[in-house]
C-alpha cells in the first residue's frame, strides 16, 4: 500500500501530489523540532517540555516523512535551504539532526554544500561550544539565537530560561565554532518595557555584530498565559503608539549599523538575507516535516496545495511507527490561483523589494493594479504605498500599516 493512500490518510490527500510543480522553483525543507527546555508564556507554537527527548526516534520519523513525500517535489530547481525551527532544535543531539540533514540532501539532490543554507534555532544558555562544533560538522552554517532581550527583568517577564549575559556567551561560542552567519531575535512591545529598555537591548545586540537581526513586536495569542492575563487586564504593555516608536527607531539604528531592512521584521548585512524565509514571501515550494509542520506545493496551473501535520508529538510518532512515514494530515487545502495571487501581493509587500509588476503579471496573469486601482490610489494618497511602472512598495509609513494595506488590496 502506498504511504500516501490508505485507511489512515484522509480522502483527497493523494490529490496533493497530482499536477506538475510550478516551474523554476527552488525548494526549502522546514523541520519542526517540538521540544523545549521551558514553555514561554507568550508562545502558542506546538512545543512540549520533556525530561527526556526522544532524539533518535523523532529523527527517524522525520527522515521517513522526507522519503515518503520527496516525489511530490520532484521538478524543483534544487534544494536551497533546510531550516530547523521549533521548539528549540538547538537541544537536538547533533548526530540525530545531522541524519536529517543527510536525508534531505539525499532526497532532493543537493550537489553543492556551499550553496545550501542550513539554519538551526537555539537559545542562549542551552548550547555550548562542543555542541556548536558538532552542528558545524553536520553541515549547519547558520545559527539563529533567541536573544529576545538583553534585560534580565524583561527576560524573566518573558519566561526565558537564560539571563542577559548568556547571549554574549553564546555568540562568542558560535564564532569560536566557526559560525560566520549569525542571526539574533529581539522582541519589542514587551510587558513593562520602556523605550529606553528597547534602546539598550538594540545597542547590546548590535555590539555582538550579527549578520542578521529579526525584530518582532510581541503578539498576544489567545490560548497562552499572556492571552489570559491580557483578557483580565493584568498585562501592562506599551501602547500602540509606543510600540510604533520602538519599531521606527530600530529601523534607523539597524541601518546605521549596516543592517538593511529587507522585510518588515528582518534586517541583514549585504548577502546575508535569510534564504529560507524568502521562500515563504515569494510563493516557492517548501516541505514541512515533523509535528505541526506545514507544507506548500504550488502547481504549474497557478493553484497550489497546503497541508499540515498533527500538532501532538505522540500522534506524529505513532504514525511513523505504523510505517510509511506519512502522518495523517490535520489540514489539507487547495488554494485557487486567485487566492494565491492575493497572498503573493500581501507577502511581497512586506519586503523591501516589493511587488515586481512584470513578474507578478507573468506568474498570475495580470498586473497587480488590475481590479485594485482605486484601492491602490487610496493607499498611495494616505502615504502608505509607492507605485511606479515597475513596482509597488510600502513606504516607511506604510510599514506601520502593512496589514491594513493588504486588507484593502485583497480581492474577493
Amino acid at each position: 500500500m502506498s504511504p500516501l493512500t490508505g485507511p489512515d490518510v484522509p480522502a483527497g490527500f493523494a490529490k496533493v501530489g497530482a499536477g506538475a510543480l510550478a516551474p523554476g522553483s527552488p525548494l526549502g525543507v522546514y523541520v519542526h523540532f517540538p521540544f523545549c527546555g521551558v514553555h514561554c508564556p507568550y508562545c502558542d507554537f506546538a512545543v512540549e517540555v520533556r525530561a527526556e527527548i526522544p532524539h533518535h526516534e523523532y529523527a527517524d520519523a522525520v527522515i521517513a516523512e522526507i522519503n515518503a513525500r520527496r516525489r511530490w517535489f520532484a521538478g524543483s530547481t534544487g534544494l536551497t535551504s533546510i531550516y530547523f525551527g521549533g521548539g528549540t532544535p538547538g537541544l537536538w543531539r547533533p548526530d540525530a539532526l545531522g541524519g536529517v540533514v543527510a536525508a534531505a540532501r539525499a532526497a532532493f539532490g543537493d550537489p553543492d554544500a556551499a550553496a545550501l543554507e542550513i539554519t538551526v534555532e537555539a537559545n542562549p544558555g542551552e548550547i555550548d561550544g562542543t555542541h556548536l562544533r558538532a552542528l558545524r560538522a553536520a553541515g549547519v552554517n547558520r545559527l539563529s539565537l533567541g536573544l529576545q532581550s538583553t534585560d534580565d527583568r524583561l527576560l524573566r517577564t518573558l519566561g526565558r530560561n537564560h539571563d542577559a549575559a548568556a547571549g554574549a556567551t553564546a555568540v562568542a561560542a558560535a564564532r569560536a565554532a566557526g559560525f560566520d552567519n549569525l542571526s539574533l531575535d529581539l522582541m519589542f512591545g514587551v510587558p513593562g518595557q520602556t523605550f529606553d529598555d528597547w534602546k539598550r537591548s538594540v545597542a547590546a545586540a548590535l555590539a555582538l555584530s550579527p549578520e542578521h537581526l529579526s525584530a518582532y513586536a510581541l503578539t498576544i495569542e489567545r490560548g497562552t498565559p499572556f492571552g489570559s492575563l491580557a483578557r483580565a487586564g493584568r498585562l501592562p504593555r506599551p501602547d500602540d503608539e509606543a510600540t510604533a516608536e520602538m519599531f521606527t527607531w530600530a529601523q534607523a539604528a539597524f541601518a546605521d549599523a549596516g543592517l538593511a531592512q529587507y522585510e518588515i521584521s528582518s534586517y541583514a548585512r549585504a548577502g546575508r538575507r535569510a534564504r529560507h524565509n524568502a521562500l515563504y514571501w515569494t510563493g516557492a515550494p517548501y516541505l514541512g516535516v515533523g509535528a505541526s509542520a506545514s507544507s506548500f506545493r504550488p502547481l504549474a496551473d497557478g493553484s497550489g496545495w497546503r497541508f499540515a501535520n498533527p500538532r501532538a508529538v505522540a500522534t506524529y510518532l505513532a504514525a511513523a511507527r505504523r510505517g510509511g512515514g506519512s502522518p495523517r494530515p490535520v489540514h489539507i487545502e487547495h488554494r485557487s490561483p486567485a487566492a494565491l495571487e492575493n497572498e503573493a501581493l500581501w507577502l511581497q509587500l512586506r519586503t523591501s523589494d516589493g511587488v515586481d509588476r512584470g513578474a507578478h503579471a507573468a506568474r498570475h496573469g495580470r498586473d497587480p493594479l488590475q481590479g485594485r486601482a482605486t484601492a491602490v490610489q487610496g493607499c498611495a494618497a494616505a502615504g502608505w504605498l509607492a507605485v511606479d511602472d515597475g513596482h509597488l512598495r510600502l513606504t516607511a509609513q506604510g510599514r506601520l500599516f502593512a496589514d491594513e494595506v493588504a486588507a484593502r488590496l485583497w480581492l474577493d
